[in-house]
């Protein structure tokens, strides 16, 4: 049965998703506080957190890329396709860690599944230090494949425990960033290494020494300052919370608090909703050359002619496309250069180019995680969305073929294919939810509804949700 929200009934007339944060209802705040002031500080405290997050879990994995140039293969022995093996078992353990962590973040707080993920990110990448070995190596790449699965997932929910559907969409753009970022100073820390003196202890092995007192610097911080939800933030004042709370279960439809794991809401978001499935593929095809360009740039722009000093410098930009881009059309036109020239230059503007494409991946997020409800139909949305990432980077490394070097044309030309798949994925997906608006129609009255069994209900239940795009 639905029913208003009586604590705050005198402001119900006011409530709706699409009015501005400051028409939304005027709880006891501070003198001189305002719900625009409130966000600020809300942004001040979560935002840093998040992007630091994001920003190591790139360099985490994107300085295996820097160390293959740095002499890796040889200090550790690896022949044949043994390198390209290293990604795809992480991406591998990365994808089927998912599956528990459907369940286990569904019932921990964010904050503590996020904090012990960094804190495995650490010993894998502290530890790649001292191996010598291919064995070794994938021992802590599967280490750090699990600590990784944890954190897209993470930062997912709780963008969408703070903030609202119209308000996430940035949010999201804010920590999604530190991928570029993560990027450009994977290649300033790999060009500052391959300055030192190798002798016994390797450039690459100082590297990733470094990288991992980096995670537990920001584990600690993680830890103790990234708050799960509103209810839970002992830095607001009561009023103060109650405002993040109320505004979320009107505008989300979501009550932050709930720990419910519930089993019909995995099962139908499985076998109910096209969009998940639409999202799922989309992730997976803009994953497949984003997974093979963030192992194998460098070796990539080594094999242009240039030098491994210059590749970490080269590589940089690519960085500075992701965070600052989101387009098809160039990365469409960035795996044509990579494909079909031979000129140094166009190759070069080709590998930029193509970064492109990655930050599709955070719209399939934001999207997904905007145009659902129910706690675990969210985690589920987010569990598939990484379980289809991981596939991608599966696939993308295995086609750069030992015996396809130094042009790997077969990679080249998938990557050309995957990336158009992903721009028509992109507007079959946004076609389906302009479709779903269209048909549902609520009324305002709905729009306005908070339901007793909120936890208990998708959006497919919930006669005033709205998605958007």
């Amino acid at each position: 049965m639905a029913k208003p929200d009586s604590s705050f009934e005198l402001h119900r007339d006011n409530l709706s998703d699409t009015l501005p944060l400051d028409d939304l209802p005027k709880l006891e705040l501070q003198d001189g506080q305002t719900p625009s002031s409130l966000l600020r500080k809300v942004d001040l405290r979560l935002m840093p957190i998040m992007l630091a997050c994001y920003t190591l879990q790139f360099i985490d994995k994107g300085i295996l890329n820097y160390a293959n140039i740095m002499g890796l293969q040889q200090d550790t022995g690896l022949h044949g396709n043994q390198f390209s093996w290293l990604a795809t078992a992480f991406f591998m353990v990365f994808a089927l860690a998912q599956l528990p962590g459907i369940y286990i973040l569904s019932r921990v707080p964010v904050n503590i599944y996020l904090g012990c993920g960094m804190l495995l990110c650490t010993i894998g990448v502290a530890c790649t230090a001292a191996c010598n070995s291919y064995g070794s190596l994938v021992a802590v790449r599967v280490i750090l494949a699990v600590g990784e699965s944890t954190m897209s997932p993470s930062l997912s929910l709780i963008t969408m425990k703070w903030y609202t559907k119209g308000e996430a969409s940035r949010r999201y753009g804010v920590w999604y960033s530190g991928l570029g970022l993560g990027q450009i100073i994977g290649g300033l820390i790999s060009f500052g290494f391959q300055h030192v003196h190798r002798g016994s202890f390797g450039s690459w092995r100082g590297m990733f020494l470094v990288c991992g007192l980096l995670n537990l610097l920001v584990t600690i911080w993680t830890y103790f300052c990234l708050t799960d939800n509103p209810s839970h933030a002992r830095w607001l004042a009561p009023a103060e919370q109650r405002f993040f709370t109320t505004r979320l279960l009107h505008a989300n439809k979501y009550n932050v608090s709930t720990r419910l794991f519930s089993l019909r809401q995995v099962r139908s978001t499985l076998t109910s909703d096209l969009a998940i499935w639409l999202a799922f593929l989309l992730a997976a095809s803009c994953s497949i050359q984003s997974g093979a360009i963030t192992t194998f740039s460098a070796t990539l722009i080594t094999g242009f002619g240039y030098t491994p000093k210059q590749a970490a410098l080269l590589n940089m930009p690519s960085g500075a496309a992701v965070a600052t881009l989101c387009l098809v059309v160039p990365a469409v036109t960035g795996a044509c250069l990579m494909s079909f020239t031979n000129v140094k230059g166009a190759l070069l503007a080709g590998i930029w180019l193509i970064n492109t494409v990655t930050p599709i991946l955070i719209v399939a997020i934001s999207w997904t995680q905007a145009n659902c409800a129910g706690h675990t139909k969210r985690v589920t949305y987010n569990a598939m969305i990484m379980i289809a990432f991981g596939i991608g980077n599966i696939c993308g490394p295995q086609t750069f073929r030992a015996k396809d070097a130094p042009k790997y044309w077969p990679a080249r030309v998938t990557m050309v294919a995957a990336t158009a798949v992903c721009g028509l994925l992109t507007v079959l997906l946004l076609g389906l939810y302009m479709w779903r608006n269209e048909t549902r129609k609520p009324s305002d009255e709905d729009e306005k509804t908070v339901y007793e069994d909120i936890d208990e209900r998708t959006d497919f239940d919930i006669a005033g949700f709205r998605y958007v795009y």
